[in-house]
């Protein structure tokens, strides 16, 4: 796996990975922003992961994320596959993107100054799916998902998305706890 390292405002260094380049595809247009976007992050000083927003000061991209009504677990709601992801995000169809200046990356400490883009996204900061394996044994974070994503979808593109379908948070759920 190859990687290419790029230069923060701070003097550290964020890798950008083969494996993230690819992830990134389902964010079309945001890999050749990733350098002036790294050009303008200041890496934590306490070693702890990156979750930063950055404007550009122009419209860069669009937002799928969209603030919806308030659904529980057991309400049925839209969903559909994303590229390069292991279950079904909550979507929304027939909405459009809204334009937006802002970036939002995610990073993880590899080393002293040395950090590893984990994704980025066109849009503000919002925490993983709940249904992501990261969450397993951290209730906290797990909550403050499930909490977020009842209540926002992302609009639903056929260009990177399989055909949506009908379903709830609780079986979503219950599929990632079975295959998991």
């Amino acid at each position: 796996m190859k990687s290419i390292s790029l230069k923060t405002g701070c003097g550290g260094f964020i890798n950008l990975s083969d494996s993230v380049r690819e992830h990134l595809g389902t964010h079309p247009g945001i890999i050749g922003l990733i350098p002036e976007i790294s050009s303008r992050v200041t890496l934590p000083t306490d070693g702890c992961r990156l979750a930063s927003q950055i404007s550009l000061g122009r419209v860069v991209g669009q937002s799928s994320l969209i603030n919806t009504e308030k659904i529980g677990l057991s309400d049925n709601t839209w969903f559909a596959m994303r590229e390069n992801r292991i279950k079904a995000s909550r979507v929304i169809p027939g909405k459009t993107p809204l334009d937006t200046d802002i970036v939002t990356i995610v990073a993880s400490p590899v080393a002293e100054n040395r950090y590893e883009l984990v994704t980025a996204w066109f849009g503000v900061y919002a925490p993983k799916e709940p249904w992501d394996p990261s969450l397993a044994g951290d209730s906290s974070a797990y909550e403050e998902a499930i909490h977020f994503w009842c209540r926002h979808g992302l609009v639903y593109s056929s260009k990177t998305m399989l055909e949506p379908f009908e379903s709830t948070w609780e079986n979503i759920l219950k599929i990632t706890i079975n295959n998991n």
